[in-house]
């Protein structure tokens, strides 16, 4: 069987852990930049344009980007990761502040258990959405490295940012994925959420400790402090807040 056979009946999750364990010296040149919604964001709107529309997800647009209503809002960053020089994979974050008014959080206009999410939350809420991975890299597994560093940067984002429940809509066959080495647990069933027409499903976790031992026993997904410290002297004031302190 190719590994191209192989790789197509690995679960998801048994794709990461494979991945994790075949570290290459090509992963130390990717870079994180983060963007607000001031910033020019045309690489990472290109990059997200373009896996779409190999997903099929999107009709080809002469503009090349794809962005929606949530990405001007003051309450965004976008995480970019570069690899020399190019964007190769990109995700948004959206914060929710309790007491706040008005949209912030994509999935609430999908998945009516958002609002108790957010009626009880005892903290910021941050939902993780738009990650795309450039789709002319085709290698299976350093595909599965790239998304989970996407992902990685998202929860970074959110410690920067002192947020204290995750949410993510993803797509069914990354469930276990979540699940798996994260430890989400379903909040929503699936729903078909733009703009795609799969199912997506809805799920959540608080920040807490937990998480926090389990991203330190993952070397991959381990919190380097210097660069958290960097993340949360910076992405607060990005989004219009006090510079979040970590212990």
């Amino acid at each position: 069987m190719s590994s191209r056979n192989r790789d197509a009946h690995v679960k998801p999750h048994a794709q990461y852990e494979a991945a994790f364990a075949e570290a290459d010296q090509t992963d130390s040149v990717v870079r994180t930049a983060w963007y607000a919604c001031t910033d020019n964001r045309r690489k990472a709107f290109g990059l997200r344009y373009r896996g779409y529309v190999n997903a099929g997800l999107i009709e080809p647009s002469p503009f090349e980007i794809y962005t929606d209503a949530y990405d001007d809002l003051g309450t965004t960053l976008v995480a970019a990761l570069y690899r020399r020089g190019a964007c190769i994979a990109t995700l948004r974050i959206s914060l929710y502040v309790p007491g706040t008014d008005g949209p912030a959080l994509p999935c609430e206009n999908v998945y009516p258990e958002v609002a108790a999410l957010k009626a009880n939350a005892q903290g910021p809420i941050v939902e993780l959405s738009r990650l795309s991975i450039d789709p002319e890299i085709t290698n299976t597994r350093y595909r599965a490295r790239l998304y989970a560093a996407a992902i990685r940067a998202g929860i970074m984002g959110c410690v920067a940012l002192d947020a204290r429940h995750l949410i993510a809509a993803t797509q069914t066959k990354w469930q276990s994925f979540y699940e798996h080495v994260l430890d989400f647990k379903v909040a929503g069933a699936a729903q078909l959420y733009p703009p795609g027409d799969v199912p997506v499903i809805l799920l959540t976790r608080e920040l807490d400790a937990d998480l926090r031992r389990r991203m330190a026993r993952n070397m991959f997904f381990r919190i380097d402090k210097a660069e958290l410290d960097e993340l949360c002297q910076r992405l607060p004031g990005m989004v219009g807040l006090n510079p979040a302190i970590q212990g």
